[in-house]
This record gives C-alpha cells, structure tokens and sequence, in this order.
C-alpha cells in the first residue's frame, strides 16, 4: 500500500525536495549577502524606499517560484513517461525518481559553476571542483548519466506519437510553418545620403588610450586598431570629468559640467538644455535618435536628452536591487536567451550584473531592437561598459590574479564585441554612407607609476617641501605618482585622456594622427560643422577642418578644465567594494517614487562641489588645485613635457610658465569654487 501511495504521490514528494532545494538557495543567498542585509537598517534610514518597488520584487518572487516548480513538473513528467514504459518496478520508482532529480540539480550547479563561474552558487561547488577541468570532467559525467533517463523518455515520447500520429503531424506542421516564417529574409533600406550621413558614436567605457597595440601596448586590440588605422585620430584627448554620466552629457550638449549642470553621477537634469543637445538638434534635422548602453545604474542618458529610442536595461532602483541578487541556478542558465530577456530584463544584457553578463547579450538586444527599414537617416550613440571594473564577465577566466591582467582582458573583449557590432551595422547597411566616432568617455588609472604625473624626484624644491598628503589618501599604499579608478584624481592623466577618431565611410578623408590637445566637448560642433549648422552655446570647436584637410596649421592653445567628481574612500582603489561604496554614499541619493530612479539629493549637491578638485591643461602646462583639511586648496603646477612640478606658484620655475594666465582662467571659469588658493608655499 506504502508503494502505491509513493507513485501516487510522487509529484508531491518530488514538490518537497524542489521546496527544500529552495530553502537552501535561500539560506545560502542571505548567508552570501549578509553584509547587505545586516546594513539594510542603515540603507532604508538613508533612503526612503517607494511602494512602486513591491510589484517588481514580487513579478522577480513568481517567476522563481514558477521556475522550481516547472522543475518539479519536468522531473515529474519524465518519470510517468518512463513509467508507461514498464521497466521500473513499482517498488523502486520512486527511489529511481528522486535519483533523476538529484542527477538534475547536480547538472544543473555544475554546468552554473562551468558557464557562470562568477556565480555565488558557482563558489559553493568549487570546494569540490577546485579546476576548470575538474568541473568540465564533472559535467561530462553528468550529461552522460542524464541520457539514460532523457533516451527512456524519448522511447516513451516515440510510443506516444506512434498512438496520436494525426494529433502529432499536425503540431510538426505548425512547428514548421512558425519556424519557417521566423526565417523569413529581412529586406534592409537606408535613408542616409551623401549630404546626410548616418551618424554613429560608438563610445568604450574606461578605455585608457595608451593600452591599445595602436598605441605601442603589448596586448592586441585587431579590431580597434584596424578601425583606427583608417581614421583620423587625437592623440590628445582629454574629459572634462572622468565619469561617464556627465561626460556622456558634456559629449551631448558640447558644454563642461560647470554649464549643464551634471557634475556627478545621477545629478539632476534640470540645468541641462536639452533642447540643445546634438541628438534634439538632429532630431529636428530629421534624424531618427537613439540611444544604447549595457549599463544604466549611474549614467540615466533617457528620452528627455533627444532619443526617440533607447536600448538598455531598465533604470532605477530595480536594477540595483534585481540585478545584483538574481544569482540563482536556474534562472542563470535562462537569462542569456530569448526567455532570459523577458523574464529578466534587469539581468540581460546588463553589464554590473558581471556574474551572467554575456558581451554577445548586448548585441543580440542591439539586433532585435535595430530598424531594417529606414526613411529617415540615423543618429545612434552606443557605449560599451565591458572595461569597466571589476572587468569581468559571465564565463571570463582571468590568467592574471591583478588589476593590470583583468583589465587587459576585458579590452580583448570588448574589442571582439565592438568586432561583432561592426558586421551588425553592415548588415543592417548604416555604413554605407556613415560618419563613425570611436571615444572612451573617460580612461582608467591602475596604480601604475605615472598614473598620477607628480613624480617625488621632479618635483621643483626652492623654499617649499615635497607636500606629502596633498591628494586624498587611497585604500592601496600608493606612490605620490600613482592613483587609482576614474574621476578621482584630477592629475592622475590616466582618468582623463580618452580615445577619439573620426572615420567617415562613403566620403574622403584624411589619415592621420593630430597630436594636438582637444576635448571630448569638440565632438558636438564637429558634427554641427559637417550638417552645415552650429550651436551658440557650445564651448568646444569643430575638428572638421582637422579631419578634412591634411596639411592645415596647428589650432591655437586652448583652456581646457578637468574637474574631480565626488570619490569616498571606497571608490579610491583598483579593488573597490561595491557593499563598502554603498555605504560610504548611500546618504547622498534619493529615489523617484514614480520612476524609482535615483538621484543625488540637491542638499548633497554643494558637498560635493566642495569635495571637487580642478584644472586647466593649457598647451604644455597642468595647473590643479586640491581641496585641504582647513578649507585652503593647494596648488599644484605640471611641466608635462618634462614632469617636473611644484607647489610654489612664486617660485622661479612657476614664474616662467603661463601660470599668471593659467590661475587667471581657471579662477575665473570656475568664479567662487576656487577659495584660499595657496599659491606660496614658504
């Protein structure tokens, strides 16, 4: 009687083991993220958390939930097929079932460890298969075992079909027909002309100009360099902050930070124009916009900025929330695929959620959200977020245990990635008649030497001592010449040179290198000049003619002003802590009840701007000023030619640079920013 109950029951019993595999999900999830929860209190004090939030979290539970039990019902249901087939006694079905779904889970964490070795659950069953082969061993076990029972449901499927042949020819038919359809050869059809190409600004997030081969680095970027090698490209370019929100704005509305407003990541929009930014203006031209980035969690580039269209994961909290804790087997091995993208859409294609992040998501997302057919020429801007630290992804294997190593890799990547998005657009035939702008938004310093270009043995010594703390102090032992990240040191040049290059396709141009200094802010009145246009409010120049022409005498020496954004200690590192960032920032945002977007709280806004460093690059020389304990701010002038430095704007060295100019402009530019400048240091 015992055993008749078991096989009558066997779906509520398999149901049991599938709720107790979740229980243990569940505990080890909150044991992996016991920090986060342990400061939750800390959190929600600091941050007024909305009740739009509770119809996602709860949308995320379901699909969870509705994932184990359609595990429990696949098991299930192999075992009554296998069952019709009479080759299990009754009395060891039910231990057969329980190995079926035992084998199951086994596949299951272990092809999560093989595919997702970045996953929480991928560090659990590596105390066992410690080694990439070991797991692959494992896996190829696994599977082997898994054909015993998937070839005795497939027997039973065939015996099924063999008794239902009409019922079953008729679902082959409609299976074809659908496929069949979905084959179909689009027809693409572009609108962009001679006169009015498409215009595309592909942009790499934290891309440092000098690792590239082109550049002389030991590790190849093919794809970039050959690109590069058929353009016009400034060797020279600076950001005016090192961050991708407001550097993305500033590259927008062809204005510094200072004038738009968006001085730190998630700053309020109300002081940007945007009815003058490059994608409005050409929208009125008669461009079709849009806007795609695989990260949105600092940088929210929305409809508002002239995009009638963007391709990205959905911004706000939800993204934070959802896309950092989606790290369960099960929906891991979907969220790259086509369910994947509507089950989870704050996991696919979202470059932060590194874990099951994979480069070709993107591209699949760009594909399926691209037009074919055109009537109106395109301007589209994408930024690839892959160098971005931690620069990893879903099934990235790191040869080298530092900062240096993984962030080679991760430019390999996402030079194969830019690759793909290549033959996408020619595909989709938007190079035919195309202007294409390859830029970092800003680099990335890695505690190399040089990364900050105050080097202790040039510093100019005449009554002043070598300033010993003049920067904010890092996590890491870092020399006077070192520093770390992105937008956290202002002569730490690493941060804030970029790439840029210009490559027109169905027109002549020139190619080159120009060496001289130029400004992500030049790429809007660049592209204004060759629509035969302008905007008054730009603060950058057009490059056209540099672009156009080979032989033209060199622009005149420009002012150009970098600024630091908002850095708590925990950013100031090559190993940032992202439970450690949140902390330490946590008090400046707030959340958008109706969007659930955050943002910085207007109240933080003038800390930060105290917090800020500044400086004007002119021509051969860097004047820069840093904020001091007692409210002063030290000065700090750069030869860069020759690196030699100091800290004495009296001495004899300063006096025979441009400073008087240079401290002129800047204090000027920045108006009451710049307080207590100690310009001597007897």
């Amino acid at each position: 009687m015992s055993v008749i109950r078991k096989r009558d029951n066997l779906f509520f019993y398999l149901l049991l083991l599938t709720s107790f595999f979740l229980l243990l999900e569940i505990s080890f999830f909150i044991q992996k993220n016991k920090a986060y929860l342990i400061d939750f209190s800390t959190i929600s004090n600091a941050i007024t958390i909305p009740y739009a939030i509770i119809p996602p979290l709860i949308a995320f539970l379901l699909v969870q939930l509705s994932l184990h039990l359609l595990y429990c019902i696949l098991i299930w249901g192999i075992i009554r097929l296998i069952d019709r087939l009479n080759i299990i006694d009754a009395k060891h079905l039910f231990n057969f079932a329980v190995a079926v779904w035992l084998l199951g889970i086994l596949t299951l964490l272990v092809t999560n460890q093989y595919f997702f070795p970045h996953s929480s659950y991928a560090a659990l069953t590596s105390l066992l298969l410690w080694t990439r082969d070991a797991c692959h061993l494992a896996l190829t076990v696994l599977l082997f075992l898994c054909v015993i029972p998937l070839s005795l449901t497939s027997l039973s499927l065939l015996q099924l079909v063999g008794q239902y042949k009409k019922v079953a020819l008729i679902i082959c038919s409609v299976c074809v027909l659908i496929f069949s359809l979905n084959k179909s050869i689009p027809h693409y059809q572009d609108a962009a002309t001679s006169t009015k190409p498409n215009i595309l600004i592909i942009g790499i997030d934290s891309l440092r100009p000098d690792f590239l081969s082109f550049n002389g680095y030991k590790h190849n970027t093919p794809f970039i360099d050959s690109l590069l090698k058929e353009s016009t490209v400034f060797s020279k370019t600076l950001t005016p902050i090192a961050r991708t929100y407001p550097a993305w704005t500033s590259i927008l509305t062809g204005s510094d930070p200072l004038q738009h407003g968006i001085r730190t990541n998630l700053a309020l929009t109300q002081q940007v124009n945007k009815q003058q930014t490059l994608a409005s203006l050409l929208q009125r031209q008669g461009y079709k916009t849009i806007y795609a980035t695989d990260e949105t969690r600092f940088s929210n580039i929305d409809h508002t900025f002239g995009f009638d269209q963007l391709i990205s994961p959905p911004m706000g909290l939800t993204d934070f929330i959802l896309g950092t804790f989606n790290d369960f087997p099960l929906s891991n091995l979907l969220i790259n695929t086509s369910v994947g993208k509507w089950l989870f859409p704050y996991s696919y294609a979202n470059r932060p959620v590194f874990f099951t992040y994979q480069p070709q998501s993107f591209i699949s997302l760009l594909r399926s959200n691209l037009p074919a057919e055109r009537n109106k020429p395109l301007f589209m801007a994408v930024h690839f977020c892959l160098p971005h630290h931690p620069y990893l992804w879903a099934n990235a294997l790191p040869k080298k245990e530092d900062a240096v190593g993984y962030y080679e890799m991760s430019l390999a990547q996402v030079d194969e990635q830019i690759k793909s998005f290549f033959s996408l657009l020619q595909e989709y035939k938007l190079l035919d008649n195309s202007l294409v702008i390859l830029l970092s938004d800003h680099g990335e310093a890695l505690e190399l030497h040089g990364d900050r270009i105050t080097n202790p043995s040039l510093f100019v010594s005449e009554k002043s001592k070598l300033p010993t703390k003049f920067y904010p102090p890092m996590l890491d032992d870092e020399g006077m010449d070192q520093s770390a990240g992105h937008g956290t040191d202002v002569l730490g040049l690493s941060q804030y040179y970029s790439l840029l290059a210009f490559k027109f396709y169905g027109q002549e141009q020139t190619v080159k290198i120009v060496p001289q200094t130029v400004s992500l802010l030049d790429i809007k009145p660049t592209i204004l000049a060759l629509m035969g246009s302008q905007s008054r409010s730009d603060e950058g120049v057009s490059l056209l003619n540099l672009i156009k022409n080979k032989n033209l005498p060199p622009i005149a020496t420009r002012h150009i002003f970098l600024e630091s954004d908002f850095s708590p200690k925990a950013v100031r590192t090559i190993y940032p802590q992202i439970h450690k960032v949140l902390l330490e920032g946590i008090h400046l945002f707030e959340v958008n009840p109706k969007t659930l977007r955050l943002n910085i709280k207007p109240s933080m806004e003038e800390m930060i701007i105290q917090s800020k460093q500044y400086a004007d690059v002119y021509g051969d020389w860097v004047l820069a000023f840093y904020p001091q304990t007692n409210q002063t701010m030290m000065p700090i002038l750069v030869q860069l030619s020759t690196g030699r430095w100091t800290n004495d704007l009296h001495s004899t060295f300063a006096k025979q640079s441009p400073v008087e100019v240079m401290l002129s402009q800047i204090l000027s530019h920045y108006k009451k920013e710049i307080k207590y400048v100690l310009t001597s240091q007897a």
